[in-house]
């Protein structure tokens, strides 16, 4: 068995324990990131896959990784096809292969600091007349069998000089001010690191050449 395939044989014990038919395991961190720190590298942890975009969905018998056509050729080289199935997206989405694959009345589970609203309503909505449910987790069950998962980065911020960032953080506050006020909203939230970077034009070191 390869390391890769313990792992997965790993999260299925796993996911039983906790009562789960199923996980999804995206390839982002808290903030949505399409860049992550180590710490966030869930699906190459799991599957050997490199990519910077990508999604793995585990049944307890069944496995796919999805991942769309910049790397078609790259997953075929890093990830086993013998543990997993290779999805193109946005061919198959992962609601629909669910929808074909779980049993009626599973229960899919996912960690919903790494999936939007949006996500999660629209899946569940076409989960719906499978009668299978999308239930987030308190704690990932990746990180539980991930025994030597790095620590986030310790990096700090480094404050960008005016000159370099083009405008001051006040001035660029004050630009949200005046477009809250035109949009009759009381505050806006800003999730995206690279947004909130050039708000406060501040720079972060979580990640090489970032």
């Amino acid at each position: 068995m390869t390391v890769h395939s313990a792992r997965l044989e790993a999260l299925r014990a796993t996911l039983a324990d906790r009562q789960l038919d199923g996980f999804v395991v995206p390839l982002t961190d808290e903030h949505m990131s399409e860049y992550v720190g180590d710490y966030a590298q869930r699906l190459a942890w799991l599957t050997g896959f490199q990519g910077s975009a990508g999604t793995a969905v585990v049944l307890a018998d069944r496995a796919a990784i999805f991942t769309d056509g910049r790397y078609t050729l790259q997953v075929r080289e890093q990830v086993s096809a013998d543990d997993w199935d290779y999805v193109d997206v946005p061919a198959t989405s992962i609601a629909d292969w669910l929808a074909v694959n779980a049993a009626s009345g599973a229960r899919i589970g996912y960690d919903p600091w790494l999936h939007t609203r949006s996500w999660v309503d629209q899946a569940g909505a076409v989960l719906a007349d499978r009668a299978v449910a999308l239930v987030a987790v308190a704690a990932n069950p990746v990180d539980a069998i991930w025994t030597d998962r790095p620590a986030p980065s310790p990096a700090k911020l480094t404050v960008q000089p005016d000159a370099v960032a083009g405008a001051s953080s006040a001035t660029k506050r004050a630009q949200i001010a005046d477009w809250l006020t035109e949009k009759n909203a009381d505050a806006v939230v800003l999730s995206a690191l690279d947004s909130i970077a050039w708000v406060l034009n501040t720079r972060g070191g979580d990640v090489d050449h970032t």
